[in-house]
């Protein structure tokens, strides 16, 4: 099995030099359908805690993990102090919006939140502009952040400003456990923005597998801690359905991380990023075509103005 894994290694090495965007762009494809496919999996875990949920998970991605470092030999203990702060941050921010996006699509639709959480790229120039000052803020992006902005409230509705201009909350269905929902999903948003930006500075000094591996510690620590502490969180017994379900969706999102750590490290990841944005279209239609979800007016606007704020952020960057 080693030498098989190995040797699909080598190959897959040749056709990433042979085809340079092509390859990374495929696998960027593959880690938005995986990552759809996981995300709109937990909605069938009735029952079932978010943090019972992120600890199978990790637990899985741990142990696939093991197994391809002892095929790869990489160091997980780095020699640099330096990145060993960049390597518990990276874990601690993503296991802060790992709980959060799981219990966010408790809350809320899948569609959605994938959306809000797909803002990150935003957040992240917000970070370079004001606390890295890596970069300046134009009237360009001052624009797109405001169209981004306006999408998130069309999506959310939050009560105050849509009472302001005239709609009544019983005609949006609203629920504040929806709108807390939501919310989460940003906060997700800005996390992922945090740990990008310690990504990027990890690509030199820490293999993309011991990234993932201190992820992984991270999210089987936190998500415990929360569900011990917790008064909404409950352990719950697994079935035999419910855990091949769980081990399904945990291999799905391992393999859609792994997946995105590639052709971000081979790619340019500006167009990887812009091409990680189908995963809105695939939640969307995961969410219409099987769960008969209908998105309303305000929502379909709200994501198509965020889409259009995206696509814009990432070609400026792109151009640069």
């Amino acid at each position: 099995m080693a030498n098989l894994l190995i040797a699909l290694t080598q190959h897959l090495k040749v056709l990433e030099k042979e085809y340079p965007v092509g390859v990374p762009t495929f696998y960027q494809l593959m880690s938005s359908l995986t990552f759809a496919l996981h995300t709109f999996s937990i909605k069938f875990f009735e029952g079932i805690p978010a943090s019972q949920i992120i600890v199978w998970r990790s637990v899985l991605t741990l142990i696939i993990l093991q197994i391809l470092i002892q095929m790869f030999p990489c160091q997980s203990y780095p020699q640099s102090r330096g990145t060993l702060i960049k390597l518990i941050g990276r874990g601690l921010f993503g296991g802060i919006g790992f709980i959060s996006f799981f219990l966010a699509l408790k809350l809320t639709t899948v569609s959605e939140a994938v959306v809000l959480m797909k803002t990150n790229p935003l957040w992240t120039t917000l970070l370079v502009v004001y606390i890295y000052k890596t970069e300046k803020m134009t009237i360009k992006s001052m624009i797109e952040i405001l169209l981004c902005l306006i999408g998130v409230i069309l999506i959310a509705k939050p009560p105050i400003i849509m009472q302001m201009i005239g709609y009544e909350i019983i005609e949006l269905e609203f629920t504040y456990l929806y709108f807390i929902g939501l919310c989460l999903s940003l906060l997700t948003a800005l996390t992922t923005s945090i740990t990008q930006v310690l990504i990027s500075s990890l690509s030199k000094e820490a293999h993309q597998l011991v990234i993932l591996q201190y992820f992984s510690l991270f999210g089987i620590t936190m998500a415990s801690i929360y569900q011990f502490y917790s008064p909404f969180e409950q352990f719950h017994n697994l079935n035999v359905n419910e855990m091949c379900l769980m081990i399904i969706s945990g291999f799905l999102g391992c393999l859609a991380q792994l997946f995105m750590n590639r052709s971000m490290m081979i790619g340019d990841v500006t167009q990887m990023s812009l091409v990680g944005q189908s995963q809105i279209v695939f939640n969307i239609l995961l969410d219409v075509i099987i769960m008969k979800h209908n998105l309303g007016i305000m929502s379909s606007i709200g994501i198509f103005m965020i889409a259009i704020s995206l696509v814009s952020n990432i070609k400026k960057k792109n151009r640069k």
